[in-house]
């Protein structure tokens, strides 16, 4: 009798399976006030590189590791430069972030390294992190529907609104939105697996929809439109009429839908005038960043010491609470930091990832990351999207993905 063989699960695959699972975990659980996702990330980097040195494996590069290699450079010197105005465990704690960021970078040159079966078991765990995310929003928002009760805690006081276990409807929906477009463009290549893809796919939508996030709508609607107008006009005609549709039956969506048109009106005319509390803060929140780029435009604040330096601006009274650590703008908190040395390099990165998916849009999955790139650029406008950690290790999966597609030359992830 022959004993039973367990497959033996590659540690690339492992390492992307325990980052998703902490990252699913999000604020569930804190080590000594750092989420379990950034503790667990560095290290498994670092056992993934320890491991390669030992086997003598070469490491292939993709072109966007030179400009985040030259990012994460300046924002340490950065960092250095206003070492005087810190004190120790400030500056160790920035320095940590910013390993925090190098690790979740890595992770895309983890899954690029991946061969074709490994990169479809971690496609398929993306998926699964992602309905599950949804699910657990939707557990959240039948058990805990008002979290006002947190608020002492630094959590906004949100009701009625899908927030899952990161504890925020707007990086939720912005996630949903980016992974939207992907998983479309996975179904849409792959014709076998539209019988559970299409379900998981309005399962998603329905999540964000129910976070009532103005942001995660705009990227949601711009990432379907560049989808619709690149493959297909009648799925663009499908997509504005379920928007549409949403808008004038579901109340709080058609509210959201109203208090969206009314605050453009009123940045065309009087900014200040904006009709409710959190655009006025958003909108805040982005002169404080434009105020700390403009008081050191060349090399910034210091990577991740924000808070720190508009404590000392006048610009913030309370360090602790969870909006501190950045403005509402990815691309404003980078300059604010690392001033334009450090954005250049930062935007380049964005840059050589597009230009990567758009040489591959014929490809489902190239044209769905296309759209959801673009639809997430347009989110960090308004949300600091890009530096969320839990946003960004799904996304730097994903985007391994999307570079070892490109790196085969293939038209799409492979076939199941």
């Amino acid at each position: 009798m022959h004993s039973m063989k367990v497959p033996r699960i590659p540690f690339s695959t492992a390492l992307v399976g325990l980052v998703l699972l902490a990252a699913l975990v999000a604020e569930l659980y804190r080590v000594r006030g750092f989420l379990i996702l950034d503790l667990l990330t560095p290290a498994l980097v670092g056992l993934w590189l320890l491991k390669k040195i030992a086997r003598k494996e070469a490491i292939r590069w993709p072109s966007l590791a030179l400009p985040a290699a030259l990012f994460l450079l300046i924002g340490f010197a950065s960092l250095l430069l206003h070492n005087t105005a810190l004190s120790t465990s400030d500056f160790l704690a920035s320095t940590f972030y910013g390993v925090r960021w190098a690790s979740l970078f890595a992770l895309s040159l983890i899954v690029y390294q991946q061969t074709p079966a490994e990169q479809k078991l971690t496609w398929k765990l993306l998926i699964a992190f992602t309905v599950l995310l949804a699910v657990a929003g939707f557990i959240q928002l039948y058990f805990v529907p008002d979290f006002t009760s947190f608020e002492d805690l630094g959590w906004d006081p949100h009701q009625g609104r899908l927030l899952s276990t990161w504890f925020d409807p707007n990086f939720v929906g912005g996630y949903l939105a980016f992974f939207t477009p992907l998983l479309l463009g996975y179904a849409w290549d792959h014709k076998p697996e539209r019988r559970w893809a299409l379900p998981a796919l309005g399962l998603i939508v329905v999540a964000l929809t129910l976070t009532l996030s103005r942001s995660a709508y705009v990227a949601l609607f711009a990432g379907l439109l560049v989808f619709g107008l690149l493959r297909s006009l009648k799925l663009l005609a499908a997509g504005a009429v379920l928007l549409t549709l949403l808008g004038l039956t579901v109340a709080p969506v058609r509210d959201r839908f109203e208090s969206l048109l009314s605050n453009v009106a009123s940045v065309t005319t009087e900014t200040y005038t904006l009709p409710d509390a959190s655009s006025r803060l958003r909108y805040d929140s982005w002169r404080t960043g434009w105020t700390l780029f403009t008081e050191s435009p060349l090399l910034g604040h210091g990577y991740n010491a924000y808070k720190f330096a508009a404590l000392d601006a006048g610009l913030l009274k309370d360090t602790e609470i969870h909006a501190a650590s950045g403005s509402d703008s990815s691309l404003l908190t980078i300059l604010a930091t690392t001033g334009i040395a450090g954005f250049l390099p930062f935007l380049s990165v964005y840059i050589l990832l597009f230009l990567s998916t758009w040489k591959n849009r014929r490809s489902g999955f190239g044209l769905g990351f296309l759209s959801g790139l673009i639809g997430l650029f347009i989110h960090s406008i308004f949300v600091n999207s890009l530096l969320f950690p839990l946003f960004m290790a799904p996304f730097w999966i994903s985007a391994g993905l999307l570079l070892g597609a490109a790196k085969q030359s293939s038209t799409s992830l492979p076939p199941h």
